[in-house]
């Protein structure tokens, strides 16, 4: 169980290394173009005709729906005050 602790934390950090990495060059936008990105892998895994059976729901998928979202909204409203405005 140890090792399968250690991977999901490695795989968080590679995530989080990306993430940053992309606002930084991207600011804004970059953060309404993850929550895109987000957006889109979610509804392709609630696509996927064997993902997700109609009485048993994939808890976390609403989540981070939500979050991409958030993140699209704050993202792109940031562009637009801060770029645009």
């Amino acid at each position: 169980m140890f090792i399968v602790h250690v991977v999901a934390a490695i795989g968080w950090l590679i995530a989080a290394v990306f993430a940053y990495a992309f606002i930084t060059l991207f600011g804004y936008f970059g953060v309404g173009f993850y929550g895109l990105l987000l957006l889109f892998i979610c509804m392709q895994i609630e696509l996927e005709p064997d993902a997700v059976s109609p009485h048993q729901p994939l808890l976390g998928i609403g989540f981070f729906k939500a979050l991409g979202v958030g993140l699209t909204v704050f993202g792109f409203g940031g562009f637009l005050f801060f770029q645009l405005g």
